[in-house]
């Protein structure tokens, strides 16, 4: 009998980035906002809203937070397994 099996690996990975300070005096879409309400809204319209920085490889606020350094990373939840091949 000849059984064909691989072998998986999974991961969970988490990336910590630089931070980006951002002055909320130059985002007048953030006035009025309390910080967590500011929050969101950058979470939902980072896309659409200038960067920190003036930068010709950044065009908007995502792109400077997940082009910063990476500072920390973590790996965990590493699952192993041997399944048989189809």
């Amino acid at each position: 009998m000849k059984i064909t099996l691989h072998a998986t690996e999974a991961y969970t990975t988490y990336i910590v980035r630089a931070a980006v300070e951002l002055d909320t005096d130059h985002y007048p879409e953030l006035a009025g906002m309390s910080e967590e309400e500011a929050l969101q809204y950058i979470y939902e319209n980072g896309e659409e809203m200038k960067p920190t920085v003036e930068d010709d490889y950044v065009d908007n606020l995502w792109d400077e937070l997940y082009q910063s350094d990476v500072i920390k990373e973590k790996i965990t939840n590493e699952e192993w397994e041997v399944i048989q091949a189809d």
